[in-house]
């Protein structure tokens, strides 16, 4: 398990602005970190898994509590600042909005997702830094409470990261990780 979540870290941060301008400092403690780790041999007649290695390479990751949990204390040993939302308090999308606002200290609440997607992209500049992880814990209880609002935050999430890193031309990283 360990090894699992060393080779999810090693994916989750080893992108462009990890190493940009040639520090390769991270990329170093990144490799440091998974010495020692060899992936079993896949049959050689299995096909690669595309979709497994999409996922690793994701910005929105599903993770287990205590892989988010070595992630979290990783990405922070990196330099990132980590934030926690509770899926709980965001069954609603007032409540969402609302808590988001409140833990990720935007400057307004956001009025729709599109406003939601620009003070995420935002954070790096309120925060004062270019590495972001989200975990959302009880991620379930959005689903449970209504699928609709969670997969619109997912996408919140997917296009809120994708535009962060296109809008910074690679110098911004945020990712989001949903945990059940």
């Amino acid at each position: 398990m360990k090894n699992i979540s060393k080779v999810i870290a090693v994916s989750l941060f080893l992108s462009a602005p990890a190493f940009a301008g040639g520090d390769n400092s991270a990329l170093n403690g990144l490799l440091a970190a998974s010495a020692g780790f060899s992936a079993p041999a896949a049959p050689a007649a299995a096909p690669a898994n595309e979709a497994a290695d999409r996922a690793l390479a994701s910005d929105v990751l599903d993770l287990g509590a205590s892989n988010a949990d070595f992630l979290a204390s990783y990405a922070q040993g990196l330099g990132y600042k980590v934030f926690e939302l509770d899926g709980g308090k965001m069954l609603t999308k007032p409540a969402l909005l609302s808590h988001t606002t409140q833990v990720l200290r935007f400057p307004g609440i956001p009025e729709n997702w599109d406003a939601m997607i620009d003070f995420i992209g935002d954070l790096s500049g309120i925060h004062r830094n270019n590495h972001i992880l989200i975990v959302v814990r009880g991620s379930s209880k959005i689903s449970l409470k209504d699928k609709g609002l969670y997969a619109d935050f997912r996408e919140v999430a997917e296009f809120a990261c994708r535009n962060a890193r296109e809008w910074s031309k690679g110098d911004i990283t945020m990712k989001f990780a949903f945990v059940p």
